[in-house]
């Protein structure tokens, strides 16, 4: 993610800088941040960087990657663990034809033909006939 050059407005941080003051002056020492405040924390890492915001709130900067990382697209949006494909039906390969010849004389020839070329099989086989009398 490239690195913003703008440090983020004071405007934009003050209200979540008395939301996160006032939870850390009633918090109890396990407890951890509540989650809609890391929210708010993330969404402007996101506009202006993690090392400013992380800075600014006093936040673990490790801990504000990780939860970035995490994020999926704007709010609201919910990244699919699954999609379904309808199925689609794969055509098998055609059989190719197969002409076996058996001249009089014992003598025989295989021929596999692919499609638009039965007309150089006939001339094969007439000369393969031909030169067996």
């Amino acid at each position: 993610m490239a690195r913003p050059s703008n440090a983020p407005p004071e405007h934009a941080l003050t209200q979540l800088r008395a939301q996160i003051k006032a939870w850390r002056a009633v918090r109890s020492p396990p407890e951890g941040m509540p989650e809609e405040l890391w929210a708010s924390a993330v969404a402007l890492a996101r506009a202006h960087g993690a090392c400013p915001i992380a800075r600014a709130f006093g936040l673990d900067y490790k801990n504000l990657k990780t939860r970035m990382a995490r994020a999926t697209g704007p709010a609201g949006l919910v990244k699919p663990a699954f999609v379904e494909l309808p199925a689609t039906r794969t055509a098998a390969p055609a059989p190719v034809p197969i002409i076996e010849i058996t001249a009089a004389d014992g003598s025989t020839m295989c021929i596999h033909l692919e499609a638009g070329h039965g007309l150089e099989a006939a001339s094969i086989v007439a000369a393969f006939l031909g030169s067996r009398r």
